[in-house]
């Protein structure tokens, strides 16, 4: 969610825009694939002294020209503070423009009421590449497989009118995103296009499913699909295929309807919610999509596709009025979304271009490979933490369990939310007395151990 919140809470203000623009050079980093996975060169290393310091696994950072850090924070008091963050970092630049003269990194989890202990200069000084290595890709932006379709989503509110919501700023009013639609995905429509002649076939539920799961206003955490924050549910995705037009030996189109409907929300539990910062929120998506493929023998040529329908968005906290203050100082939680209006999603895609594919090897050390190997170290920790069965993150335990890999993967992408949300409460906490931070810890933990009994299902020995 901090992304997107950040860009529309705080770089959408033309004050802000103005300022960076004048006296800073902005960079925009995914935290998945270059922080928490960073390349093993000397890209990755300048990436590692900066992440050295984080307030938290996302936030916003000022570096000087040597890669070290001014400045961290989180969120901010209101929104004058976000000028004078940056009048600080500047300040700091002036007196520290490179790594010549040790400094520590200021940090805040909130600016400036909240501030953090600093993070001492370590006294390395890292190269600063001009450009990625030659012959290698964007650690952001990692190779593909040759063939794999890269599919960009366009999604609008409607107004009572049904034309465009003018506010674009909004997430729960507009949406950008891409995602890919792998080779094994096309060999297996080009299968059942032969198969079915000049017939109507069903489209296969994979294909279905990624493309409805992309369909969604607001952030990542309300996907009415698979949401990470909750729970998501596909109740119709049934998509229907017949070839229009087109030879076996040429391209070959395919006219595609189907309907979609999907509804998501945070987990039932005590209370009414078991997310460790009290989110509550539901989304229903009810979608007709239709439009068409492009096949020349086993892969897709070009993907265009049309949605219209409905949606219902509530997002909320039960502990935390999302209201009032400016949305600046709750960037990880967001701001209260009540939406119900029509909508409209465009889908276009093409094969990845010679530039954006990889050999397999390359495939093999990119980010999201990466991102998958997580450090025994931060096993350990989270487990220290939490106790109990999240000893089942550790490798060793993990061995003598006999897990098959498909387990291992499940686990593997169920860490980094328990351990980001364990890092943001311990950050919560940090100023209470002893016995409330007790408490909270307490039921963070009840709480955590009940979501991953739900979530993953570990056979006995």
């Amino acid at each position: 969610m901090f992304a997107g919140a950040a860009r529309e809470a705080v770089f959408s203000n033309p004050s802000v825009i103005r300022r960076v623009n004048a006296d800073f050079v902005p960079v925009a980093l995914k935290a998945f694939l270059v922080i928490n996975a960073p390349p093993n060169d000397e890209e990755g290393r300048l990436y590692r002294e900066i992440s050295r310091s984080a307030v938290a696994p996302q936030g916003i950072c000022v570096v000087n020209s040597a890669g070290k850090v001014l400045a961290w924070t989180a969120i901010f008091d209101d929104d004058k503070s976000v000028l004078d963050f940056l009048d600080d970092a500047s300040k700091r630049f002036a007196e520290y423009p490179d790594a010549e003269k040790p400094f520590a990194a200021e940090r805040y989890m909130k600016y400036p009421s909240q501030k953090m202990e600093d993070v001492e200069d370590n006294g390395r000084i890292l190269p600063v590449p001009e450009q990625h290595a030659a012959g290698t890709h964007c650690p952001g932006n990692p190779p593909m497989r040759k063939g794999t379709v890269l599919a960009r989503i366009l999604g609008r509110a409607l107004d009572k009118d049904g034309k465009p919501v003018a506010d674009t700023l909004r997430q729960e009013h507009y949406v950008e995103d891409r995602f890919h639609v792998p080779v094994a995905m096309q060999e297996a429509l080009a299968k059942a296009l032969k198969g079915a002649g000049s017939d109507r076939f069903r489209l296969a539920d994979d294909l279905a499913r990624l493309l409805v799961s992309h369909a969604f206003l607001g952030q990542l955490d309300v996907n009415p699909v698979s949401s990470m924050a909750g729970k998501g549910d596909l109740k119709q995705g049934e998509f229907w295929a017949r070839k229009v037009v087109g030879a076996d030996d040429k391209t070959v189109r395919v006219r595609i309807e189907g309907k979609s409907e999907a509804v998501g929300g945070s987990n039932d539990g005590p209370g009414g919610d078991q997310s460790v910062d009290g989110r509550i929120w539901q989304h229903e998506v009810k979608l007709t999509w239709e439009g068409i493929v492009d096949m020349k023998k086993d892969r897709a040529t070009r993907l265009l596709l049309v949605a219209r329908g409905s949606e219902k968005l509530q997002w909320g906290n039960k502990r935390i009025d999302l209201t009032g203050e400016a949305d600046v100082t709750r960037l990880p939680l967001g701001h209260a979304i009540d939406l119900e209006c029509d909508v409209r999603y465009g889908i276009i895609g093409e094969p990845v271009s010679a530039e954006e594919a990889g050999t397999a090897e390359e495939i093999a050390l990119s980010g999201p490979a990466r991102a998958q190997q997580v450090p025994e170290e931060a096993r350990r920790q989270l487990s220290q933490m939490l106790g109990g069965q999240f000893m089942v993150f550790r490798d060793k335990v993990q061995d003598e369990l006999k897990l098959s890999n498909d387990q291992q993967q499940k686990l593997t992408e169920q860490f980094g939310p328990y351990r980001q949300a364990t890092m943001q409460l311990f950050e919560k906490i940090r100023d209470l007395k002893p016995e409330e931070r007790e408490k909270e810890l307490q039921e963070h933990r009840r709480k955590s151990d009940e979501k991953l009994s739900a979530d993953v299902h570990v056979p006995s020995q």
